[in-house]
Formats: structure tokens, sequence, C-alpha cells
């Protein structure tokens, strides 16, 4: 280097006495998926404008030569740090911070473990950019003239939670109009305030490696380990300590959790590497590296099917302040029910259902299926409002972060037309609209008088949540009592016997009049001896659901029990109150699986029978050959 290099700690003169750097602390739990969230987070924001390649973020494993950090000179300062913890008896977690960094730095090791974090396709740091990232603390400076995800300027702390040296290494390289290519490299180090190793005076907590002018080091002086070969910006964490046994993998969960978007989108490829391991996120990837996670997936694989399978519905109206909102969503068993908000940027924010730490979730609708949607603005404008209302960590929104009491009444009324505007396409995905949005459960039966008349003035259908499935035995009732009413759905007479809550012309079937409801004489039981009625076994369907369209239409919801095999399943309809005989099934002349995709469906005997794929929430739509509207059903 033309220039000595030489660390640099202000002079404390009587001023505030750091002892731990308070900004990092926002980061210190889950220090990797941090560090990952904000390095590309800051990455996107600094997206060369006018360009349709994605920016490029590499993460490797690699070591940096001692001398070209001025180690030796900086172990000097982490002993003063370590001396005076010890002296003034402070904390062991604080001692064992400069313990940690004095190993990172010991002078028996030629070379130090260093976190290269490069990213391309993008407009580099230019000067007040790079002061507010390498100098300044709290200032918020960002590249593009879209709306940048980050807003408190802390983010760029992160780095340090796994820097045991608590020293991060800058570069950068980006094109000015009169300057032509500019190169920059300056290091940074995080301690506490202590005494200078060489004259004894108070210095303050930050230190900067650079020129002994004071300026950072430029084109040639830059060692080549810190050089870029295109315009984009460099961090080097020293004495990196990933706190994972597989950082490499922590890396790519934490890249594609947090920016399915932008990454499905080709806004972004992210490349990590250690050693012979190497991995490469790009769209052509990311499915796979889902399927390689565990078998229960994060919620983020559904966010990522949402918006890989799904066109965005736009909200109708224009909201204030937020404008239009693209919603994707997705309908099917096992989705997690939430709505995961990302911003522009295409990084995930909350997916939270607390709507204080995520005001666009709606309440769930009991008659809503399993869904996962993802929600985001339409205009930059939109998305810097609600950016204003996140935290320091980027990992929730609150009202609550706005100063002004005014403010956040504002805030409170918009998130609430945001979330009525996600319920209406939700209520329109799920067809509430078309099907109706009442049920009702079979336990009803047993609670209303038997003059009990559903057109009468005052009576209503209750809305309910769901219809609780059948269990099945192999053999008809005894002779002494039926069975009274089972798992059903809908209110009212019926044309038949014991099917509804009306009159029926034979008693003991139903609600009918009678000696008891559900009670009373039974057809005679098959000629002789009575056999012994079987184990009754678990329902298979989960949380199935009936939904009345027409007198002789109805859609039929369901999913597959936890743990029950992908065969075919036999989904018959039978009037409540009636025995489990064929005679009693309501028969289905056609049918039509409502979900995407190819189903093995049929129709055997006036019953339909499907085989679900698995990890699927099936509807069908069903046309019988007799009236079915105001009857209970079982449905097995």
């Amino acid at each position: 280097m033309s220039t000595k290099p030489k660390w640099q700690f202000p002079p404390r003169n009587g001023g505030i006495d750091f002892v731990q750097d308070p900004s990092s602390t926002h980061f210190s739990d889950d220090p990797i998926p941090k560090l990952v969230r904000e390095i590309i987070q800051n990455s996107l924001d600094a997206r060369e404008s006018g360009i349709s390649d994605p920016v490029v973020v590499k993460f490797a494993d690699t070591e940096v030569e001692r001398e070209l950090i001025g180690a030796s000179q900086l172990y000097k300062h982490l002993t003063a740090c370590l001396e005076r913890a010890k002296s003034e008896r402070m904390p062991q977690d604080v001692r064992k911070v400069y313990e940690n960094a004095r190993k990172a730095l010991n002078k028996r090791k030629r070379r130090i473990r260093c976190l290269r974090i490069t990213d391309s396709g993008t407009t580099g740091l230019s000067d007040s950019n790079w002061d507010a990232l390498v100098v300044r603390e709290g200032d918020v400076r960002k590249s593009n003239t879209g709306a940048p995800g980050g807003s408190y300027g802390i983010g760029k702390n992160a780095v340090f939670n796994v820097s045991d040296a608590q020293t991060v290494f800058y570069s950068t390289r980006y094109v000015n109009g009169r300057q032509g290519r500019v190169e920059k490299m300056q290091g940074k180090a995080t301690l506490m305030a202590h005494e200078d190793p060489a004259t004894g005076k108070d210095l303050q907590h930050i230190g900067f490696y650079r020129a002994s002018n004071g300026d950072p080091f430029i084109t040639t002086d830059i060692p080549d380990f810190f050089r870029l070969e295109e315009p984009g910006t460099g961090v080097f964490v020293m004495g990196f300590n990933p706190l994972s046994s597989d950082w490499v993998d922590a890396v790519t969960s934490a890249v594609i959790e947090n920016f399915f978007y932008a990454i499905h989108h080709k806004q972004l490829i992210v490349e990590i590497s250690s050693g012979s391991k190497n991995v490469r996120v790009t769209h052509e990837t990311i499915d796979q590296l889902f399927e390689a996670r565990s078998s229960r997936k994060p919620n983020a694989y559904h966010y990522y099917l949402a918006i890989r399978g799904e066109k965005a519905e736009q909200t109708a109206e224009k909201i204030d302040k937020v404008g239009k909102l693209d919603v994707y969503l997705a309908i099917g068993s096992g989705l997690p029910n939430r709505v995961a908000y990302v911003n522009r940027n295409g990084m995930l924010i909350t997916d939270s259902k607390e709507q204080r730490y995520n005001p666009m979730a709606p309440r769930r609708n009991g008659l809503w299926p399993d869904y996962a949607a993802v929600v985001l603005p339409s205009t930059d404008e939109g998305d810097k409002w609600v950016r204003g209302m996140e935290n320091p960590s980027h990992d929730s929104v609150s009202s609550e972060q706005l100063l002004e009491i005014n403010a956040r009444r504002e805030a409170g009324r918009v998130f609430k037309e945001v979330r009525d505007a996600i319920r209406r396409i939700i209520d329109k995905k799920v067809q509430l609209d078309q099907y109706g949005d009442r049920s009702n459960l079979y336990e009803l039966a047993e609670m209303f008088p038997e003059d009990f008349d559903p057109s009468a003035s005052g009576n209503r259908e209750l809305p309910v949540e769901e219809v609780v499935p059948r269990f099945i035995t192999s053999s008809p009732p005894g002779p002494e009592t039926g069975p009274g009413p089972g798992p059903g759905h809908g209110l009212g007479p019926g044309p038949g016997p014991g099917h509804g809550l009306g009159p029926g012309p034979e008693p003991g079937h139903g609600l009918g009049p009678g000696p008891e409801p559900g009670h009373g004489p039974n057809p005679p039981p098959p000629a002789g001896p009575s056999p012994s009625p079987r184990p009754t076994r678990p329902p298979r369907l989960d949380n199935p659901r009936f939904i009345p369209v027409g007198q002789r239409e109805a859609v039929i919801a369901f999913a597959m029990s936890e743990g029950a095999q992908q065969d075919k399943v036999r989904v018959a309809l039978t009037p409540t109150g009636g025995e489990y005989y064929r005679e009693s099934e309501i028969e289905v002349v056609e049918a039509t699986v409502l979900n995407p995709g190819e189903h093995d469906l049929s129709i055997e005997n006036g019953v339909v029978s499907v085989t679900p794929k698995p990890d699927e929430r099936l509807a069908i739509r069903v046309t019988t050959k007799d009236r079915i509207d105001n009857l209970a059903f079982k449905i097995g």
C-alpha cells in the first residue's frame, strides 16, 4: 500500500462511555437468519435500475492474511478492553467477548477465518451511502429510487453477531460520472470504550482501519482480497463464528424462507460456499431446496407454492395510504392458515397470526378451508408507508412504531380496510358467495323440540364451523333402539322417515313424533343370531363440510385424517337418523372435483369414490337424484 494503514479509535473526550453497543442486540437471537435478511435486503435496495438481470449475492467461508487487517494493532486494543472488563469486574459474558476476540486474532495464526459476502447487479456505495453504512449510525441512505427495505439504519450491525473479532471490513466499487470507476475499502471494529494501549488516553468504542490521513483506501491501495470484480458491495466478517453446526444449510434455509418471492421472480440469486460444499439458490433450484428440507415443510414453502401456482388477484378498491394490494392465495389441506406480508423487494416481513405484529392478517372465517396467502403492495408508495411501521429487525409491522397518536389511529383504520379487502378475496376464492356460508352440526338434532319448524317466523339456520364425520360399524343396530341422530348436516323436515328434524310418517326415525326422539320400533333384524359389531374405526375424513348449492346440488369438502392411507375413499351421503343401510344413501348422479389437476374420481352405485392427493383438501361438487336441501347428513 502507498499509504500506511492504521487502526484509529477517536478520543472519548468525556463523551458517552460505551461498554456494549446496544444496536446489535436486535439481531443477537437467530444471528444467521437475521444476518442473511439484513445483507440481502441491503443488496436488493441497491439494485441497478433499468437492468433486468437478478441481483447476485455470494457467501463464502474463506481466510485472510493477518497483516491485511492490521491484526497486531487491533489485538492490543482488544487486550485493553479485556483488562478493563476484568478490573471493573464486568459480567463474565462481557469478558468472554474479548477473550474470544483475542483467540480469533491470536498471534500464532497467520490467517484468520473470514466470511466474505459480495453482491453484483447493484449500484455499489457512493459517498453518502458509503458513509451511512460504514461511518454513521442510524443513517438511512439507499441507492435505488423505489421503496428501500431498511428504515432504521442499524441492520448493518447484524454482521457483528457472527464476528468473534467484533470486526468487519467493507469494500465497494461503483461508477461516478466525473471520476469514472471508484473503489473504496475500510475496516470497522465495535468494541468498548478503553484506554489507548500506547498513550493511556480514553478512546471511543468504535475504531476504523484506514489510511493514516483518515480516508478509506482507494483503488490500487486496496489489497486484492478486498477488491471487487464488478460494481457492488463487499462485507468481510473477521473471526467468523457462525454459531451453527452447518452454516451453509442455515444460510440456505434463511434465503429460501425469507426471499422466496424475489428468487421465484428472478430478482435474486444467492450462492453459498464452504470448502467443497456449494449451494446455488435460483428460481430453478428453489423448489428442490424446499423439498430437501425436513418432512415438515416450513410455512414459507406454502407461500412459495401460492406465488408459483396462482396469479395475483388485486384488491378491487384503492385503499388510503397503501393503494391496491396484490394477493396470492392457495387453498388446500395442511396449509398454515396465515397471511404473509412481503415487501416490494421480495422479502418476507411477517406471517404472524397476531394482528399486533401483522395487521394484514384477517380473523379466520371458520368456514374457510386451509389456506396460505401472500400479500404485497402494488406501489412503492404503499410499500414505503408500511415500512414506516416495521420494527428494527424488520420482522413485524405495528402502528405502535408510529410516534403520533393520530397517525396510529389512522393506521388502524387503514389496516382494517386492508383486512376486509383480503377477506373478500378469500371468500371469493373459496366460493362462499356462491355456495353460502351456513352449515349445521349434527349435535343440534338432539337439542330442538319435536315441533321445530325451520320455516316458522324467528327460526333460522345456525352458522357453524364443521361437520363431524361418522364412525362406521360393520353391522346394523340392535332391535331395541335405533342409533338416534348421528353426525349430520342441515336442519328441517325431510321427505322421508327420520330425514332431518321435521315430522316423518314413521315414528322412531329422527325427531318426528314417537315415544321418544330417536327411539322406537325399528325394522326387524336379519334372521339368525345377531352378529357382534366390529370395533369402530376413527374417521378417515378430516373436517368435512357439506355446502348446499341448490335443491339437488352440493359441495363436499374434506381432507384425509393424519396417518390415513391415501387410497380410494368412498364418500357416501346418508341422511342422519336413518340406519346404515344402502337404501338410505342418497344417490349421486354426477360429481366433479373442483381442485386443479387430474383426480381418480368415479361414481359406483350412486356413491362417489375418489383418490385424494397427499396433503390435499378436496372439494367435490355433486348432483343427486333426489332433493337434498334441508336434510341432515352423515358423510363417510
